[in-house]
């Protein structure tokens, strides 16, 4: 039996598939929560969010902060980052040992094709057949289950520095809070990158990296 197969149907998947992901998550902009709403005095007019005609719009108090930072460095993310690749690792060692077991079975499939009757031989061809796509279904098993706790983990990271830099946005008085990836030089005053690492640490000290056994 050719190896062709093999090479074709399991390297690839196997060599592939359980990777990293990729730590750094995808944010959307910083946006402050909105307080609580109050019950309006009876006689108080409706507000509006549109200013009236000829009012002077308010002007804008700027923060800058580094997402990116906050998404690797803090104290929750770097946690992890460290169980995602224990993890993976792990899972590479698994598959590692299933694909050395594939190489076996393909070479003794090999050795026998010469004393195996065409039906015999057919038979096992179809088992063999069956072991690797049983191996990409493991790969691709445990490399869902890894994507989707790190985005459930990250994504927990996220909702903590955004809860933050509402906090901090409302104790500054700031209106427009802005990436830091979008500049390229920031006044320091402006950025509150390392008060939101601070709290975002003390608030939110590690995450679970919750994988479904399989």
């Amino acid at each position: 039996m050719q190896s062709t197969l093999f090479k074709t149907r399991l390297r690839v998947a196997l060599l592939s598939a359980v990777t990293a992901a990729g730590l750094v998550l995808t944010v959307g902009a910083v946006q402050a929560q909105s307080a609580p709403k109050a019950d309006a005095p009876k006689a108080e007019a409706p507000k509006t969010d549109v200013p009236a005609p000829g009012a002077e719009l308010k002007a804008p108090v700027i923060a800058v902060i580094d997402v990116q930072k906050i998404m690797q460095e803090s104290s929750a993310s770097k946690g992890i980052t460290k169980s995602f690749e224990t993890l993976r690792d792990s899972y590479q060692k698994e598959i590692s040992a299933l694909e050395d077991k594939l190489r076996k079975n393909e070479d003794e499939l090999r050795k026998q094709q010469t004393v195996l009757s065409p039906e015999a031989l057919a038979t096992k061809r179809r088992d063999f057949e069956k072991q690797v796509a049983d191996v990409q279904k493991t790969v691709q098993t445990r490399k869902r289950a890894l994507e989707t706790s790190l985005n459930e983990a990250m994504a927990v990271v996220h909702k903590t520095m955004v809860e933050v830099v509402a906090d901090i946005s409302r104790e500054r008085g700031a209106n427009l809070v802005l990436a830091r990836q979008q500049f390229v030089l920031v006044d320091t005053q402006l950025d509150v990158t390392d008060v939101v690492m601070e709290r975002v640490n003390k608030k939110l000290p590690q995450v679970a990296l919750n994988v479904p056994k399989q």
